[in-house]
């Protein structure tokens, strides 16, 4: 069966299962057809990206046209097939997770969950299809596919006011970015005369001032879609809001989508781009990974945390992208290529542990009814596996080894610190991002040692967290193997590195000598089956949740060092009897600095437009012509 053909029975698997689940009157048997029929095409596809990779030849199939006198093709190298194998193993794990989770909906009699699968399964489906695209057209049809099929599943549950609202900040945002990917092409069409990204690569742009414009819009366009700083601000509200298989999907490869446009345009489309447009990425993704991180600590929202730190990982893969692109444009191509590497192992990486760590909310979401990780607490005592999986994300995320995130991050250091050697201005880029990096990683420890820490260990703060378990099969199942990839992909860079050295013995006897280390405290720290009193309790065993850390105090004195930045606002409240205190609530909140300032003050000057404008529609046809009339006589004087 040759590759096109395959392509088709894969995108026929996705639309005929999503469409069964349609028809099928039984909630469980449209969930499990559904959402089983996109797992079977997700593996499938898994399959032929991997065996394709390996073959290492690019793929161009000619495509009927969508518009009249215009080719479309598909075209298919390395750097598609590799993305294409991030979607497919994501959307796999998402969608075997999603069996077990969409389950809760099956009871409301609403049917809407029927129609969850259909659009998983298309979502998938256009991502696919940007990836694979060769020409302008067919790449902006998958985009827009891709885009509105996301929009209906984070307003999945449109009677909740949050969802609504998070619908129409994402649905606002992703079609500025289309707006800024179509001017970058056109400004492409214009230099080539083609829509073929082929031709868009073998002709170069007249003038420099063209290229950083043309640069400048597909920044705008593909860096609101990866989440990238400062055009973040519907990703803390969509992933939330959305169901938990969803938010894994889109925090795990759609975002990507964003970042495989920026590799695309930068390292394909625009041939030799100047060292300014790498240290201009580099920087971007600096300030989304210092300020993604330090949000993310400030949350008690767990999916809004989790967001956050996507925003903080896009941030981390553009810093190793634009460093890449500086390096090649300085003359250093042995540093770019170790940094481009670092950067698109992290894509696959974060993919993994960030699909982890939303299964792994969604698991908690389900078992306390809660996101609000202040009263959640003890949840390792009755959820044992989601505990450990999430511990294993934590982790991951946390660049801790022998994890997957730290290979990929030690990849990128190294990259660094080679490129760096070359002295000048590169040397200046490259150190600074080496120490934002860092700094990014401490705090991103120090996060995750919070979330952990409040909502596995210590007591439990709520009667729902008490009763808290497992969930079952179809959930744990894609959380442990996506716990064992994490652990595998970090493994496999030091097998690697030491398979000719004869030290992979060594590095197995480190792991059975920790397995072991921990055995023995486990042992040593029971007396007939019985802990006689925690840890951290003092020697008291009647220790009450009170007396335990919060996750705001927790993270108090870090918020303090960045007060300047973050600048937090307070609340609180007494409650007095005389001059005695019986009671304070006291309420630290901190709010998005561009979100505030910037974006919300321009919605309201549209909306204030918006209601002006609306007077000019009375409903007179004689004065709807005369606004024709003067529309066209200005544009024969701008045009004459």
């Amino acid at each position: 069966m040759g590759p096109p053909v395959f392509a088709f029975v894969i995108a026929l698997t996705y639309l005929i299962s999503g469409a069964a689940a349609l028809w099928i009157r039984s909630p469980r048997l449209s969930r499990i057809i559904g959402f089983g029929g996109g797992a079977v095409a997700s593996g499938m596809g898994l399959v032929a990206a991997l065996v394709r990779l390996l073959q290492g030849e690019p793929l161009r199939i000619a495509l009927p046209a969508p518009v009249p006198w215009v080719a479309s093709e598909l075209y298919v190298d390395g750097l598609s097939l590799f993305f294409l194998a991030v979607i497919f193993l994501v959307g796999f794990l998402s969608s075997v997770y999603a069996i077990g989770y969409m389950r809760k909906y099956d009871d409301e009699g609403r049917h809407r969950e029927k129609t969850a699968p259909l659009l998983f399964n298309l979502l998938l489906l256009c991502m696919a299809a940007v990836v694979s695209a060769g020409d302008m057209l067919s790449f902006l049809l998958g985009w827009e596919g891709m885009s509105l099929t996301s929009y209906f599943l984070v307003v999945f549950e449109h009677e909740r006011a949050e969802s609504r609202r998070a619908g129409l900040i994402y649905l606002i945002a992703t079609h500025i970015g289309t707006g800024g990917i179509l001017l970058a092409f056109l400004l492409l069409v214009q230099s080539t005369g083609s829509f073929s990204f082929h031709a868009f690569a073998h002709v170069p742009l007249p003038d420099v001032g063209t290229q950083a414009l043309a640069f400048g819009f597909a920044l705008l366009g593909f860096g609101t879609k990866a989440g990238m700083f400062p055009f973040h601000i519907w990703l803390p509200h969509a992933h939330p809001a959305a169901p938990s298989p969803v938010s894994a999907l889109m925090s795990g490869v759609m975002i990507k989508m964003g970042i495989y446009g920026i590799v695309r345009f930068l390292f394909y489309l625009l041939p030799a781009p100047p060292l300014a447009f790498g240290a201009v990425l580099a920087g971007l993704g600096l300030l989304s990974g210092i300020f993604g991180v330090l949000y993310a600590i400030a949350q008690h929202d767990l999916k809004r945390l989790l967001a956050f730190h996507s925003v903080e990982n896009i941030g981390i893969i553009l810093i190793g992208i634009g460093s890449a692109s500086a390096c090649e444009a300085a003359g250093f191509p042995g540093p770019s290529r170790l940094l481009l590497a670092g950067g698109l192992f992290h894509v696959l990486n974060h993919a993994l542990f960030k699909c982890l760590l939303f299964m792994g909310a969604g698991a908690v979401l389900q078992a306390t009814h809660t996101r609000n990780i202040e009263r959640m607490g003890g949840l390792m005592r009755g959820m044992p596996l989601t505990g450990i999986a999430f511990l294993a994300g934590s982790l991951a995320i946390s660049a801790v080894p022998p994890f997957n995130g730290f290979a990929s991050e030690f990849a990128m250091y190294r990259g660094l610190w080679e490129g760096a050697a070359g002295g000048g201005t590169l040397a200046a880029i490259l150190i600074t991002a080496m120490a934002g990096l860092a700094l990014i990683g401490g705090l991103a420890f120090i996060c995750f040692v919070k979330v952990v820490g409040t909502v596995f260990l210590g007591t439990p703060r709520s009667a729902a967290s008490s009763g808290a378990r497992d969930p079952g099969h179809a959930m744990i199942l894609p959380m442990a193997g996506a716990a064992f990839l994490c652990a595998a992909l970090g493994v496999v860079p030091f097998l690697y590195r030491f398979r000719d050295s004869g030290n992979v013995t060594v590095f197995a006897a480190l792991f059975v000598t920790i397995g072991i280390l921990a055995s023995v405290r486990a042992v040593s720290l029971r007396r007939n089956g019985k802990r006689v009193y925690e840890t951290w309790g003092c020697g008291f065993s009647y220790a009450t949740p009170r007396m335990q850390y919060t996750a705001s105090s927790f993270a108090d004195p870090i918020l303090h060092v960045f007060r300047g930045v973050l600048r937090p606002r307070t609340k609180k409240e007494e409650r007095l009897s005389g001059r005695f205190l019986l009671d304070l609530e006291y309420e630290t909140h901190i709010g998005d600095l561009f979100e505030n300032g910037l974006y919300l003050p321009l919605y309201r000057l549209f909306l204030r437009f918006a209601f002006f404008a609306r007077r000019l529609h009375t409903g007179y046809i004689h004065l709807y012509l005369g606004y024709i009339l003067g529309t066209i006589v200005l544009l024969l004087i701008l045009f004459r």
